[in-house]
C-alpha cells in the first residue's frame, strides 16, 4: 500500500498494534530477564565504542521527540476551544488528522524502543536503577494497550512526556560529547521530568469531574491510572530527595577534605588531583 502523507487510516494503526501485542509482550519479558540477569554476567565491563553509540542514540531520541512534539503541538493548542473540557474529553482530529495521528501513534511505539536506554546503561558498565526499570516496563505496557482507548487524555500525556524527554535526551547528548560531568542543569532536567506527573494527575482529576457532571467524554477514564501516576510521582520524589541529600553530604565532605589537602600541598599536581576528585564526584 502506497504511503500518502495527506491521508491517515487510524483503524490500520489499531490493527497493527493489536496484531503485534504478543511480540511486544515477549520483548518486555526478554527486557526484564536481561535487566535483572545481565549485570551479574557483564560485571561492570564497558564496551569499546559504546560512548559514540550512546551519543547518537540520545541525539536520535532528542530529535525524534522534538519532531513528534511539533507534530502534536497544533492539535494540543487548538484543543482548548472549549477550555479544559474539549482538550481532555474530545478527540477531535487527534487520531484521524494525518499529522497528529502519525505523531500520537509513533509516540506510543517510542516507549518500546526507549527500553534500549537501560540496555545501553548496562553495557556501559553501570547499574540501572530499579525504579526507572519498573517505570519503563509499566509505561511501555500501558502505551501498547491504551492506544486510542485512552482517548483525548493522550494529547496531555504525549505533550508533557515529549517536552520533558526532548530536554532530557538533548542534555544527555550534549553531556556525552561536550559536558564531561554533571552540572546544575541535571537538576533542572529532573524537575522537568517530575512535572509530568502532577500535570497528568490534574488532567485525570478534571476528567473525573466532567464524567461526574454527565458530560460527553471521549476518553477511557481509568481509576488505576491515578494510582499509577500518584505512586510514581511519590516514588520519584523520594528517590530524588534521597539522591540529592547524599550528593550534598558528599559535597560537604569533599569541601572539608579538599581544604585540608590544599593547605598541605600547593603544587600544580596537587591542584590537578583535587580537580580530578571534583570531576569524579560530579
Amino acid at each position: 500500500m502506497r504511503w500518502d502523507p495527506l491521508t491517515y487510516d487510524a483503524q490500520l494503526s489499531i490493527e497493527w498494534i493489536q496484531q503485534r501485542r504478543p511480540l511486544f509482550i515477549l520483548l518486555f519479558i526478554a527486557y526484564t530477564l536481561f535487566v535483572f540477569n545481565m549485570p551479574r554476567i557483564w560485571k561492570g565491563k564497558r564496551s569499546q565504542g559504546l560512548a559514540t553509540i550512546i551519543f547518537y542514540w540520545n541525539a536520535f531520541n532528542a530529535l525524534a521527540d522534538i519532531v513528534l512534539l511539533l507534530g502534536l503541538l497544533p492539535d494540543f493548542l487548538s484543543s482548548f476551544h472549549e477550555g479544559f473540557y474539549s482538550s481532555l474529553c474530545l478527540n477531535d482530529g487527534l487520531y484521524k488528522n494525518p499529522r497528529s495521528g502519525r505523531a500520537i501513534f509513533t509516540f506510543h511505539i517510542s516507549k518500546v524502543w526507549e527500553l534500549l536506554d537501560t540496555v545501553l546503561v548496562i553495557l556501559d558498565g553501570r547499574k540501572p536503577n530499579i525504579l526507572h526499570v519498573i517505570h519503563h516496563i509499566v509505561i511501555s505496557i500501558s502505551m501498547i494497550y491504551s492506544y486510542q482507548h485512552i482517548g483525548a487524555m493522550a494529547r496531555w500525556i504525549a505533550i508533557t512526556n515529549l517536552s520533558s524527554h526532548s530536554a532530557l535526551y538533548s542534555y544527555l547528548a550534549a553531556q556525552s560529547c561536550a559536558w564531561k560531568r554533571r552540572t546544575c542543569s541535571a537538576r533542572v532536567i529532573n524537575v522537568i521530568q517530575m512535572a509530568q506527573f502532577p500535570i497528568c494527575l490534574f488532567g485525570l482529576i478534571k476528567i473525573r469531574q466532567f464524567v461526574n457532571a454527565r458530560k460527553k467524554c471521549e476518553t477511557s477514564y481509568n481509576g488505576p491510572s491515578i494510582i499509577i501516576y500518584s505512586s510514581f510521582f511519590i516514588l520519584f520524589i523520594l528517590f530524588y530527595v534521597n539522591k540529592y541529600r547524599k550528593d550534598n553530604s558528599s559535597k560537604e565532605i569533599f569541601k572539608s577534605n579538599s581544604k585540608g589537602l590544599t593547605n598541605f600541598c600547593h603544587s600544580s599536581l596537587c591542584h590537578a588531583f583535587l580537580g580530578f576528585l571534583n570531576s569524579e564526584r560530579l
